[in-house]
């Protein structure tokens, strides 16, 4: 059987929604797909592809789950459910995890792809042992394998799909408008989620300048104006303002650049990252000057991912 989960990007609300504000996030259609094939003999084989991680076969002298890379989320489940041995699973088992829309020439993109792999091994696996599937055991285990790092919110994102709402670890779903189109644009740099999270955690600790309590507030009212562009051009300069109290490198040189081009036609750009690189959104109400801004775009070598938002979160196949 096939187990997928959908990618996602981080409208608004980073770092705001670990303060308890609401953040908005969409699920885009870069898949993870998991494939878990049942055997007889005894012989446990794990093989990837996207991630570059060389395949593992255990047989029945050496069943103790691996420490491979290619089975890490196999691993943190299992662990999770006190299983540590893996024929208490099963006779024997091949899992193939396919994480290749969330890389670029080897690159990874920054689309949410360990939430994605998560979720679509954690249901593959509670659907092999009977158990029933929990957003919040699936966060769990996320976060461990995070080293207790995140809010949980890429992997609601994946769970559901479509655009939800995120407060408090309650997801909620959130009617996109028809007349706010986007585009996802990579930078061309790769970033470490938990690194600047850990360097947010130290600067918070000491900061009083209320930059976080600017950003939260905006973060909430543009859940509730999605289409304002005052709010969005607000939302930007209190994320850059934060980034340069905080030293996160979120707007790097790229998405510097980004910014001015996308203000050239009119547009307001963000990252979508915690920090270091992977992907902006460019949003507008004004389809053909955000056509415009492609153009300019592709000219300049940056990468803009040709995606659409999953409507669906995890899915099942036979």
């Amino acid at each position: 059987m096939k187990f997928t989960a959908p990618g996602k990007a981080v409208l608004w609300g980073e770092y705001a929604v670990l303060t308890g504000a609401p953040a908005a996030i969409m699920a885009v259609n870069a898949t993870a797909q998991v494939s878990i094939e049942t055997r007889s003999d005894q012989t446990w084989h794990f093989s990837s592809a996207g991630f570059d991680s060389p395949s593992v076969s255990v047989n029945e002298e050496g069943e103790t789950l691996p420490t491979a890379p290619t089975t890490g989320f196999t691993a943190a489940v299992l662990q999770h459910w006190g299983i540590q041995h893996l024929n208490e699973l099963c006779a024997g088992m091949h899992l193939h995890t396919d994480s290749s829309d969330f890389f670029s020439a080897g690159q990874k993109l920054g689309l949410g792809s360990s939430a994605a792999v998560c979720n679509a091994t954690y249901a593959g696996l509670c659907h092999l042992l009977d158990k029933e599937p929990s957003l919040a055991e699936a966060q769990q285990i996320h976060r461990n394998w995070q080293s207790g790092k995140g809010s949980g919110l890429d992997v609601a994102a994946s769970w559901f799909g479509g655009v939800i709402t995120y407060q408090n670890g309650v997801a909620q779903p959130f009617q996109w408008p028809e007349d706010l189109h986007w585009q996802l644009v990579w930078t061309g740099k790769s970033a470490k989620t938990t690194d600047h999270i850990a360097s947010f955690d130290t600067w918070r600790q000491t900061d009083d300048s209320g930059l976080l309590d600017d950003l939260s507030a905006l973060s909430s009212l543009l859940c509730e104006q999605p289409t304002s562009n005052d709010l969005l051009k607000q939302y930007q300069k209190a994320l850059f303002a934060l980034d340069q109290s905080a030293k996160l490198n979120i707007f790097t040189t790229e998405h510097l650049s980004l910014v001015k081009l996308a203000a050239s036609h009119g547009l307001t750009y963000k990252p979508c990252g915690a920090g270091g690189g992977d992907i902006g959104i460019a949003l507008s109400q004004d389809k053909d000057a955000l056509e415009k801004f492609r153009s300019r775009v592709s000219d300049q070598n940056f990468l803009l991912l040709d995606l659409e938002m999953a409507k669906h979160g995890i899915t099942v196949k036979d």
